[in-house]
């Protein structure tokens, strides 16, 4: 890892190295490590490990200083494995500019071959990095492809065969998953469809859900919310957009919370992160919807006859 010698400088007291442990402070990382002496553990200042004691906690300009001490790595963060970490970013990040790029899906056996893994290995370190497995990052290109192409194309089935789906038997069983109506609803703007949405905030910025009564529609991720409600009255022109009300949205704020992205994501390029959230969010958001369904009819109250 590059130290400039500006970055440094700022690490150069224990009250500014222990301010970034307490803060997570991924700037931070290689220019010291912390040891919690209770455990005998060394970490980066980024860990996401519990925060320990201040009493209980030393720091060395390096993991190699607190090896020679005695001390081992943590397992969580692998601060000894910095170059490691940032060639299988690099190998990750590929793989994903390859899937958003070829016309059509590339097997998983392609895809790791194309970045030096073996397939078994190739799996577990592209979930460590953005939380979701490669299949579920192809299904989600392709689905954005035809998200993308219903409403240019001549025909659905156009889109479907464009996208890379192979039968209409496959597209019409993910349809209400992928789009939350119909395909022939998506395509005319969302065309007498009512659509309810709401914006929930995240470590990557604010994160704009929309639904309608059979499933979520878009998953829009951004740096400013006005962005975000444009880009949903331009999906869904024809369509009835309300604010939605407070128990969907916090249904949203708590998928969103559960979809926050793993500690090793922040090596990889910032539209690739938004991209496997919005994944993750698609997922969370109908479990924290019936989670919530559940309570308000646990509460409710009970009418006699």
């Amino acid at each position: 890892m590059t130290v400039t010698t500006t970055a440094a400088t700022l690490y150069t007291s224990d009250e500014a190295r222990w301010q970034a442990v307490r803060d997570r402070d991924a700037r931070a990382d290689g220019h010291f490590c912390y040891v919690v002496v209770t455990t005998g553990v060394y970490s980066r200042p980024s860990c996401t490990v519990r925060l320990a004691r201040r009493e209980n906690v030393r720091f060395f300009p390096a993991p190699e200083a607190a090896r020679a001490e005695g001390y081992r790595p943590c397992r969580r963060c692998c601060p000894d494995d910095s170059h490691r970490h940032a060639a299988a970013a690099e190998a990750v990040a590929r793989a994903c500019r390859i899937i958003d790029e070829a016309p059509l899906p590339p097997s998983l056996d392609e895809l790791a071959r194309e970045v030096g893994y073996s397939r078994f290995h190739f799996h577990r370190l592209f979930k460590s990095f953005t939380g979701i497995t490669p299949h579920a990052y192809l299904a989600a290109a392709r689905a954005r492809r035809v998200r993308e192409a219903l409403p240019l194309s001549g025909t659905v089935a156009d889109a479907m065969y464009s996208s890379g789906f192979n039968s209409g038997g496959h597209f019409y069983a993910a349809a209400t998953e992928i789009l939350g109506m119909t395909p022939k609803a998506y395509r005319s703007g969302g065309d007498g469809t009512d659509i309810r949405y709401t914006v929930a905030g995240s470590s990557l910025g604010p994160v704009l859900v929309a639904a309608t009564d059979k499933g979520v529609c878009g998953v829009l991720t951004g740096d400013e919310v006005p962005a975000l409600l444009h880009r949903l009255h331009t999906m869904f022109q024809h369509a009835r957009l309300v604010r939605a009300d407070d128990d969907f949205a916090a249904a949203v704020a708590a998928a969103v919370s559960e979809a926050e992205p793993p500690q090793l994501a922040r090596e990889l390029p910032l539209r690739i992160r938004r991209s496997a959230l919005t994944v993750r969010v698609r997922r969370a958001v109908p479990a924290a919807l019936a989670v919530r369904l559940r309570r308000t009819v646990a509460t409710a109250p009970v009418r006699s006859g």
